[in-house]
């Protein structure tokens, strides 16, 4: 008998049938169920290797933009796993349409799009019948966008709006009105313009509008605060002051919270500072006298009389100078006057408890508070004969939110270990159980083919044993064959019914 011919592809699907028909209720649901599983994994393979090609409805995001913006944008749109096209101009980019609106929306809180504003841009297609004041209109618009391009230049700008007042000059009246602007800049997350820069985009508009002084600026930001200064001289020294005051204030907190957060731990202290600054600028003229030993003649003065009686009489007035010392004093602006600090200490520390093997709450002492109170005043340079003042507040710090945070902190580890558990035992689950079905099919499939060739090998074997005499094996193998050639030529039936009990044992 040859093998090869009873695994041929002509008599599988005959021997797949006749199995398929003398198995067990078990066998055929774990072999159906295997076989879905292989069809819906294939599928989904399908499915997922054909999903980037199917069509998307397309809309436009942006169009008319520059070389530059064009690649920040798409950028970004492969940053968020967005698909895209671009026209073969690459100025306009095209998304699917369920997408647009969330994109511009959130392209817009980042700043997007920075070109595509209108400029000189506008003269390109003049038109003859364009009126004089359209002329004007259109130079105005012009000018604002120009002057918006260029602050988006600028770092940290996110967006700018500039707005122009040009005023006709008029011929009934000697005083005209002056030109102003006024800029409103949308700064990035987090940015903020320092005063340089502020003036510096205020001398900007300026220089490109004629006529228009850096006072006439006004620069505002998209949340109204004012970020150009005030032009009254006034208010510019008093703002100046405060900003000082303020300046000197945090300087000396941070000195402070920085050595007690070193000392005590972060959190378990709060200072507050206020600062009195004498800005008053006063000169003294001191003058001091030196009446010495020596002298120096200034000037002198002789007169001579004569008479008859008394002869020639002579009087002389010396002016002679004394020594002095002349010194003019100005007094420095912005020195401390008197400072007044607020200090408050966590009342109570944590430390290790060597009996109870943990950490425990205690009372702080109070030349400990003392010592702490001690610290913070060489630290902003504490004097009694200026009049400084410092008050302490020893008080229990509400630690609620810091327990909570932490509780859920530790309960979100919790959380997240045991989901990544989760996930990975069902994960080794799911190979498992693929491996033991597709094992179960390959078993069952290799079993009903080994029982159809036993049968064949027997039968052929018991029809040998009648044509052939067997001599006696030499081998255990041809012992056991023999044996089992006589049981079939002498006991039939008996070994039919082993055969039938093979066969139910290894189903």
């Amino acid at each position: 008998m040859n093998l090869t011919e009873n695994f041929s592809l002509s008599t599988l699907p005959e021997k797949a049938r006749a199995w398929w028909e003398e198995a067990p209720q078990g066998q055929r649901i774990g072999v159906g169920a295997g076989a879905a599983v292989l069809i819906i994994g294939i599928l989904f393979a399908l499915s997922t290797l054909t999903k980037n090609e199917e069509e998307w409805e397309p809309a436009i995001l942006y169009a008319e933009l520059d070389y530059a913006e064009a690649a920040q944008i798409t950028n970004r749109l492969t940053a968020l796993g967005i698909k895209y096209r671009l026209t073969e101009d690459a100025s306009t980019i095209v998304v699917p349409k369920d997408d647009v609106r969330n994109l511009r929306l959130q392209l817009a809180g980042e700043g997007f799009p920075k070109s595509g504003r209108m400029g000189y841009e506008i003269f390109d297609e003049a038109k003859l019948s364009m009126t004089e004041f359209l002329q004007k209109v259109n130079l105005r618009r012009a000018l604002q966008g120009e002057l918006e391009k260029t602050l988006l230049e600028i770092e940290g700008i996110r967006n700018a709006r500039v707005m122009l007042v040009i005023p006709e000059p008029s011929l009934f009246s000697d005083t005209e009105k002056e030109v102003t602007a006024s800029v409103t800049l949308s700064l990035a997350p987090g940015f903020k313009l320092k005063p340089k820069q502020i003036e510096a985009v205020a001398n900007l508009v300026s220089a490109s509008v004629e006529g228009l002084e850096v006072d006439q600026v006004i620069i505002v930001d998209t949340q109204g605060n004012m970020l150009s200064e005030d032009h009254d001289p006034l208010a510019k020294t008093a703002n100046k002051q405060f900003q000082l005051q303020q300046q000197v204030e945090q300087t000396l907190e941070k000195k402070v919270q920085s050595l007690l957060d070193d000392v005590i731990g972060k959190d378990r202290s709060k200072v507050r500072l206020n600062v009195t600054l004498d800005f008053a600028q006063s000169t003294t003229h001191l003058e001091q006298y030196d009446p010495g030993t020596t002298t120096m003649l200034r000037s002198e003065q002789t007169s001579e009389k004569q008479s008859a009686e008394q002869g020639s009489e002579e009087t002389a007035i010396r002016n002679y100078e004394v020594n002095k010392t002349i010194r003019e004093v100005t007094g420095s602006v912005g020195t401390v006057q008197r400072l007044t600090m607020a200090l408050t200490i966590d009342k109570t520390k944590v430390v290790y408890d060597k009996e109870a093997g943990d950490y425990v709450e205690e009372q702080r002492t109070d030349k400990e508070i003392n010592d702490l109170k001690e610290l913070a005043q060489g630290a902003v340079g504490f004097t009694s004969e200026r009049g400084d003042e410092i008050k302490v507040f020893a008080m229990p710090f509400d630690k609620t939110q810091e327990l909570r945070a932490r509780q859920e902190e530790e309960a979100e580890e919790t959380k997240k270990f045991w989901t990544d558990v989760a996930i990975t035992v069902a994960k080794v689950l799911g190979i498992l159980a693929a491996l033991i079905t597709l094992r179960f099919i390959i078993q069952a499939i290799g079993r009903g083919v080994g029982v159809e060739e036993q049968i064949e090998v027997l039968g052929e074997v018991a029809g040998e044993v009648d044509e052939q005499s067997f001599e006696r094996p030499e081998t255990p193998h041809d012992i056991l064959v023999s044996r089992v050639q006589q049981m079939v030529r002498e006991q039939p039936e008996n070994s039919a019914k082993l055969i039938k009990t093979m066969l139910v044992e290894g189903n």
